[in-house]
């Protein structure tokens, strides 16, 4: 939703400003996300898109502005402290470990929450009870994914698509109240495309998440989301519904591609 400052507000966005050098990668963003809903980013090459996700995440630093989650205020939290608020994200190219398997690439997700970090649980130093509670809850996960059937598997070899949903499943098992999906459809083909968004809802639903989503789908961007947030230069020049989205003049010219 575009409303700021409301209590559904789960993800505000103030006046982020980000400079690399002379160049402005993000130029005064603003705007929220509602908590349960798509938000989707989207702009060319070069919009500022994935920066505003690096700054969310805490990679990078902006230069002013403010970013409010959940009533914390992420730029004065330390990076790795981001899980264990609510936030987590996947990325562009795949970060999952091959040689593990597929239950063992989701506990790494897991171990953000726990009190035994993910070296001392793979080295089974100071485990147990933690490491079986995490491991059930990382096999009920995969179930709900339609992935349970290849929890002992090793990653290596799967399919594109699959990995891409073990991906989302490593995500979820830090247990976030906002997912960050950074092109998650980038790779795929048309099919599964078509069968990803189904999967982005369906987690949507079933976890009780706010996603926030960069994508050039437009056609599953379009078909997801609730609100729509249109970049370029490292401004916001439209927000709303696809609906409005997809007949914002502005939108068209910059974007979308003027008409013929």
């Amino acid at each position: 939703m575009s409303t700021e400052g409301t209590a559904g507000t789960l993800l505000d966005v103030r006046d982020i400003e980000v400079r690399f050098g002379g160049v402005i990668a993000l130029d005064g963003l603003s705007f929220t996300v509602a908590r349960g809903e798509i938000c989707s980013l989207i702009g060319p090459n070069g919009a500022g898109k994935t920066t505003l996700f690096n700054c969310v995440s805490r990679l990078y630093e902006p230069s002013s502005g403010s970013i409010s989650f959940d009533g914390h205020d992420l730029l004065r939290m330390a990076p790795h402290k981001i899980a264990r608020v609510g936030v987590a994200r996947t990325f562009q190219n795949l970060a999952l470990f091959p040689a593990l398997t597929v239950l063992e690439n989701v506990m790494v997700g897991a171990h953000t929450n726990g009190s035994v970090g993910f070296a001392r649980a793979m080295l089974r130093i100071g485990v147990g009870a933690e490491e079986r509670r995490l491991r059930t809850k990382c096999r009920e996960i995969l179930d709900r994914l339609s992935l349970g059937h290849l929890a002992d598997r090793p990653a290596i070899g799967l399919p594109f698509g699959t990995l891409k949903r073990l991906e989302f499943a490593r995500a979820l098992a830090s247990t976030p109240k906002l997912l960050l999906l950074d092109e998650p459809a980038n790779g795929l083909t048309h099919g599964e495309v078509d069968e990803l968004g189904e999967t982005i809802r369906e987690i949507r639903d079933q976890f009780d998440l706010t996603v926030l989503l960069v994508e050039h789908h437009m056609a599953m961007v379009m078909a997801i989301s609730d609100d729509i947030v249109v970049m370029e230069f490292g401004r916001k020049i439209a927000e709303g519904p696809p609906s409005q989205i997809r007949n914002d003049p502005k939108v068209i010219e910059a974007y979308l591609g003027a008409p013929a």
